[in-house]
């Protein structure tokens, strides 16, 4: 299954992040288009756009901080959650069995990014505001949720 929606489209639903896509950060500026699919396997997708240049990014709470986390990029941290990049170079099998764990976990949000530059993250909790991870200034970029167990990926992008 394969499915687009314009911006056109977007523009009618009240809340498409949450509620139509289920995507588990929010994001400020209404992308271009949105499409949904089935893909063959979601770790296979995952090491090919990290091959093609993408960055994986990681909300996960401070605490516990797994091992794992020390070999990758610190992006921002608040007294609750840490945000981290991860590249082709630096992405393991132990992150991978970590994110498959995690998945459901509302605390964590994992997405691909094909451009950091610009963009501007905001951690959940940062001055008692929103609970979620929320992404601004996505200029020119593609952003792509997968969902691990289930083999479906969101992609959001803004021309």
């Amino acid at each position: 299954m394969k499915t687009t929606y314009s911006y056109a489209e977007l523009l009618k639903f009240d809340d498409p992040f949450e509620y139509e896509f289920g995507l588990p950060l929010k994001i400020n500026d209404l992308p271009s288009s949105v499409m949904e699919e089935d893909i063959p396997d979601s770790k296979t997708k995952l090491l090919e756009k990290l091959a093609e240049g993408y960055s994986l990014i990681i909300q996960k709470p401070r605490i516990p901080n797994e091992k794992v986390f020390s070999a990758f990029q610190l992006l921002d941290e608040n007294e609750f959650m840490k945000l981290y990049a991860v590249n082709e170079t630096t992405f393991t099998e132990a992150l991978w069995n970590l994110l498959y764990e995690s998945e459901y976990n509302l605390h964590w949000s994992f997405f691909l990014l094909k451009e950091m530059k610009g963009v501007v993250f905001e951690l959940p909790y940062t001055g008692g505001g929103t609970r979620s991870l929320t992404l601004s200034s996505l200029n020119a970029n593609t952003l792509i949720h997968l969902r691990l167990e289930v083999d479906e990926s969101v992609t959001c992008r803004w021309d």
